[in-house]
């Protein structure tokens, strides 16, 4: 089956998802902001959590007609982003949702992205009782965390199989 890959990456990660995943499946990934062509043909998009922001929620929202995946990437532990599932509250409900383990480097982050994990790091140790994903957040400050998993984007695959 074919489909359509589309992401948007910050810091390279989700592109290196979107670029495995079109390898599995056989096809290309392109930026979001690249055209879609006018059919029918099943789209998957990724893009980094920032925040409350989820671009390829955006993008997946502004589809008709096919069917439709998003997939976040983001440091919060795997199990706590699939149980929270906050892509239900961004998309429709026909469209599949994925969670992937993502990786952070201080090293190249913007310095106002560093503010930012800094700020919330200051809070999360404020809190009395802190949750394993606390913990791991405060423990990943200020150094290069990579959680990537590729072994991740068989579910996507799965779901891409399905539609057959």
């Amino acid at each position: 089956m074919q489909v359509h890959i589309r992401y948007f990456s910050v810091y390279g990660s989700t592109q290196t998802y979107a670029e495995h995943l079109a390898g599995l499946l056989n096809t290309s990934a392109h930026p979001l902001e690249v055209p879609l062509p006018d059919d029918a043909t099943p789209v998957i998009a990724l893009s980094p959590v920032h925040g409350p922001v989820v671009q390829a929620a955006t993008y997946a929202r502004k589809i008709q007609g096919r069917p439709v995946a998003v997939a976040a990437v983001g440091m919060t532990l795997l199990d706590v982003a699939r149980e929270k599932d906050s892509l239900r509250k961004l998309v429709p409900e026909h469209v599949a949702r994925f969670y992937l383990p993502g990786k952070l480097e201080f090293s190249t982050m913007s310095t106002a992205h560093r503010a930012t994990l800094a700020s919330i790091s200051t809070m999360l140790r404020a809190k009395p009782v802190k949750s394993a994903n606390d913990k791991a957040m405060i423990a990943a400050m200020g150094t290069d965390t990579d959680r990537m998993d590729f072994a991740e984007l068989q579910p996507i695959v799965q779901w891409v199989q399905s539609l057959r």
